[in-house]
């Protein structure tokens, strides 16, 4: 594949994941519309939750590199 073409896949995935992100935490977090600021708490949630979320893509992330330096997909190697 085209290394340029590569990295615009790379760019879509990534730019994906992070609206899923986004996505999934304002629908956990953020519950009343009444104010035009966001509560405390509704802060405190998007924070957590998107701190848990790059956590989990990193973590993620290593996992994948260790497979790869591993020689590709045959299994788990943990």
């Amino acid at each position: 594949m085209d290394p340029r073409m590569m990295n615009e896949f790379e760019m879509k995935a990534q730019m994906k994941m992070q609206f899923a992100m986004i996505k999934g935490c304002f629908v956990d977090c953020v519950t009343s519309f009444r104010e035009d600021q966001l509560s405390a708490n509704e802060k405190n949630c998007l924070q957590n939750c998107a701190r848990r979320e790059i956590a989990t893509f990193q973590t993620m992330a290593e996992v994948q590199q260790n497979i790869m330096q591993r020689g590709g997909m045959g299994g788990p190697q943990f």
